[in-house]
């Protein structure tokens, strides 16, 4: 397994775009995004687009992931975790904002005690999980 920085046209996402599951495409405005996402086997199986101090949130000194996503028959497994566990580590400091749009993603996320900051973007509701060091019970 490796964590790597990818561009959204990379070689790497081409699974990603013919995955029928995922309800969701890279093709909005991510300008500003980091792209960092996991390869097992020469197969990318996790991907994030993440900035900081999105423009979608008033909070300041935060890092917003805008999405995360797994390839279907990765899921599951774990990587997701990963990516957000490196993601988290590399700003220890920081809170994560994120928003969420559907109840799979909630579900995901809600394993790191997310507080409620309202709506976000389009139909998404924004949220926020406490720094690294300040979670003593997230699973």
């Amino acid at each position: 397994m490796e964590i790597i920085s990818i561009t959204p046209h990379s070689p790497y996402c081409l699974d990603f775009e013919n995955d029928d599951l995922l309800s969701f495409a890279w093709i909005s405005d991510f300008s500003g995004c980091n792209f960092t996402g996991i390869v097992e086997n020469g197969v990318l199986v996790c991907r994030m687009a993440w900035e900081m101090d999105p423009h979608w949130c008033q909070e300041k000194g935060v890092v917003g992931v805008a999405t995360l996503e797994t390839l279907h028959k990765y899921r599951c497994q774990g990587y997701a975790k990963k990516l957000v566990d490196y993601i988290r580590g590399s700003f220890p400091e920081m809170p994560l904002v994120l928003e969420v749009n559907s109840p799979i993603s909630f579900r995901f996320w809600s394993r790191y005690n997310p507080v409620s900051l309202g709506r976000g973007r389009g139909h998404a509701s924004l949220f926020k999980v406490a720094p690294l060091g300040h979670i003593s019970n997230a699973v």
